[in-house]
């Protein structure tokens, strides 16, 4: 017979002599619920159906728009999301130009997106460029369609354009412009006066170069403002509440005309003028447009213009004209001197070419006879 302390369960009921058999079990039920709940929680985690987001951000092309519905389209604007999903959309950045029937918008906008096996979708179809996408929200509905799509970057592809505008506008619309004037759309300022110069042209209107700061959009041909491509010779808008006027694009990237503001002493003629024109002029007078002078007579010369007579035998003979009379002008030009030569209200300024110079109480065309 073996030893009494190898038995399985003494007489006391205690296994292998040593632990309670109630104890026992009682320990053998928990390392069983403990290794059930175990077995639950990962066969739970195994089996969850909760989709993997992701974030993507979006520009949409949202076309014209009625003014109505594009001051209400902002940054911060979420759209209505599907409750029983976790996507949703949010306004980034808005961009708006103004056309004929309302506002051009685009809107750059932040996607909370399913994620499955790498495939990106929103609303149960792929997250992909060309695809139309709604917008709506508490306060409007539109919608769009998608042109491009990134992993980041909340902004919309917009910079700053410089350029110069030529216009003919009328004296008070001139005067009415200030460097630092903002074009406004919908509370954004999409463009800024940075430069005026003006000149009289003597037909009541003035000759205005203006050099404007516009907040443009990047399209695939380059730079874009109110649907036309930024280059010489487009026609661009501004506008602000005390004016509005369209200007021909001269210069891309500078706001100021071409060349070295200077002055030049030009030596004028003014052939067979009548003697009041004549009378009217004198030493000293200047045309100033906003405060600035862009021409002074230094000095005015009048003599009786000469006509030629043709004898009954034929001899001809100069006479002088019993009325009208020769003007000789000195006078002191702004000009400004570029690569091509000197230009004066933006026109070459050569021995040969009119002037026009308008002095307020009187205006005369005068040929160039010297540049010095």
């Amino acid at each position: 017979m073996g030893d009494p302390s190898m038995e399985l369960i003494d007489d006391d009921g205690n296994l292998f002599g040593r632990i309670n058999l109630v104890d026992a079990l009682v320990v053998l039920v928990a390392l069983a619920v403990v290794v059930a709940g175990v077995a639950f929680v990962l066969s739970s985690g195994s089996n969850d159906t909760t989709p993997n987001t992701t974030t993507r951000y979006a520009t949409l092309d949202l076309g014209t728009q009625p003014a109505y519905v594009a001051t209400l389209v902002t940054e911060g604007d979420v759209a209505d999301a599907d409750p029983s999903t976790p996507e949703n959309l949010t306004v980034t950045d808005v961009y708006a130009t103004e056309t004929d029937d309302g506002r051009h918008l685009y809107v750059r906008v932040r996607l909370n997106a399913t994620l499955d096996d790498d495939a990106v979708t929103y609303g149960g179809d792929p997250l992909r460029v060309g695809r139309d996408l709604d917008l709506t929200t508490p306060e409007y509905q539109t919608g769009g369609t998608i042109t491009a799509v990134d992993a980041s970057n909340a902004d919309l592809p917009t910079g700053t354009t410089d350029v110069l505008l030529r216009t003919n506008l009328s004296a008070d619309t001139v005067d009415a412009i200030r460097r630092g004037d903002e074009y406004r759309i919908d509370g954004r300022t999409v463009g800024t006066v940075r430069s005026v110069t003006a000149y009289r042209t003597g037909d009541g209107r003035t000759l205005a170069y203006v050099g404007v700061a516009y907040r443009t959009y990047r399209a695939s041909d380059g730079q874009r403002f109110a649907g036309a491509p930024i280059r010489e010779g487009v026609t661009l808008p501004l506008e602000t509440a005390a004016y509005a006027f369209e200007g021909d694009v001269i210069r891309v990237g500078e706001t100021v005309p071409r060349g070295v503001a200077s002055t030049r002493t030009v030596r004028l003629e003014i052939e067979n003028a009548d003697p009041d024109l004549a009378d009217g002029l004198r030493s000293g007078m200047a045309e100033r447009v906003r405060g600035d002078t862009v021409a002074e007579l230094a000095n005015v010369t009048v003599e009786p213009s000469t006509m030629v007579l043709t004898s009954q035998d034929g001899n001809v003979y100069r006479r002088e004209h019993p009325v009208e009379e020769d003007v000789t002008l000195i006078a002191d030009l702004r000009v400004r001197e570029t690569d091509a030569g000197v230009r004066f209200k933006g026109a070459p300024l050569r021995r040969g070419r009119t002037v026009t110079l308008d002095f307020g109480t009187v205006t005369v065309e005068a040929t160039v006879v010297e540049v010095r």
